[in-house]
């Protein structure tokens, strides 16, 4: 039982469990689970019965699945305030599809995928919020796999940037991202190499300076042209609008930020 006035605030705010009715949110509370792991822990396993998802409150995890001759798979990075493995639930065959490994130290609160089940069953209002929540998802994924086919190494690469710029309406603009390089690599299907004979030719090039931990985009207008070589849209919000599968979205910061490691 979650006692702490924020934790509940905080997780109360979430949308999978804010638009349930007040009593249906009590009994979730009840029954959630709190665990705080250190660096590199494995929380779920792919394959694994799943009974459970979760709800990051502090650090990061990393979401990959293991191919049939060993190789690993980034899927998602998981950042504070949301979620993963909620799509589970409503699967027939309930086995965890990834695994989960933490990238360091990290705070979450677990919840029963069956009392879930049973309290959405009683709210219909609440389950109509939730597939909308994993709509939008899909979509995510959807224009992440457009991403991955239809662009080359470099032109992800520069959509990476972008989608993580602070101030879209900018005309330079500082990146920290706060993944190591090998992560960022594996969630752009490429090998580090790869990503490093890019940043390269991109610093050279004029397009990216790199300075320690973080990345200058001298001019964003350059950088989409680079990116939009082979012929892609022109817009910079229609850019980020593709990857993402939503609207054209405002022209404002805030968006989450990472920073680079040489691991």
């Amino acid at each position: 039982m979650i006692q702490s006035p924020e934790l509940r605030r905080l997780i109360l705010q979430h949308p999978l469990i804010h638009h349930l009715e007040p009593a249906a949110q009590e009994r979730l509370l009840a029954s959630t689970l709190e665990h705080s792991h250190d660096s590199s822990t494995l929380l779920i396993r792919q394959g694994q019965e799943a009974d459970r998802f979760f709800l990051v409150l502090k650090g990061r995890v990393k979401l990959f699945r293991i191919s049939a001759d060993g190789q690993e798979k980034v899927v998602e990075i998981i950042h504070p305030g949301q979620t993963f493995a909620e799509a589970v639930m409503f699967t027939q065959r309930s086995v965890y599809p990834v695994c989960a490994e933490t990238l360091e130290p990290v705070h979450l609160i677990s919840f029963s995928n069956r009392l879930m089940l049973q309290l959405l069953e009683e709210n219909p209002k609440s389950c109509l919020h939730l597939l909308g929540h994993m709509s939008v998802r899909l979509h995510q994924r959807l224009g992440e796999l457009e991403t991955l086919t239809l662009q080359n190494a470099t032109q992800r690469f520069a959509l990476f940037l972008i989608q993580n710029l602070e101030n879209r309406s900018a005309e330079t603009a500082d990146i920290d991202l706060q993944l190591p390089k090998r992560l960022v690599a594996a969630r752009l299907s490429m090998q580090p190499e790869t990503l490093s004979r890019i940043m390269a030719r991109l610093r050279t090039a004029g397009l990216i300076e790199i300075n320690g931990r973080s990345i200058h985009i001298p001019s964003i207008g350059r950088l989409l042209a680079e990116f939009n070589e082979a012929g892609q849209h022109t817009s910079h919000d229609n850019v980020i609008a593709r990857s993402t599968g939503t609207e054209a979205p405002a022209r404002k910061g805030g968006i989450p930020v990472f920073t680079i490691g040489e691991n």
